[in-house]
């Protein structure tokens, strides 16, 4: 029973991360955008190690979607950096 709370608390905190990602949770907390990237990844390693250990395939769940959003999320970013506009000659 403990178990399924702590799993619900930790999809929580994992959500809670991923909003904490955007630049308004940014402003609003005080830390730069890549710090919190960086916290949010380790957090989801975390959890999904932890969720393999303890067999919480709700939880791995919700964490391997969460890291494929971030990935696409990452790609997408990084696709608009490297598109350069073209001159007009």
């Amino acid at each position: 029973m403990i178990l399924k709370v702590l799993t619900f608390g930790a999809i929580a905190l994992l959500l809670l991360l991923r909003l904490a990602r955007t630049r308004v949770g940014s402003r609003l907390l005080g830390v730069p955008q890549r710090v919190l990237g960086i916290v949010f990844l380790s957090a989801l390693v975390l959890a999904g190690v932890l969720a393999v250990v303890f067999e919480q395939w709700v939880l791995l769940v919700v964490v391997a979607i969460l890291l494929i959003a971030s990935g696409v999320e990452e790609l997408r970013a990084r696709g608009r950096g490297a598109r350069s506009p073209r001159s007009t000659r």
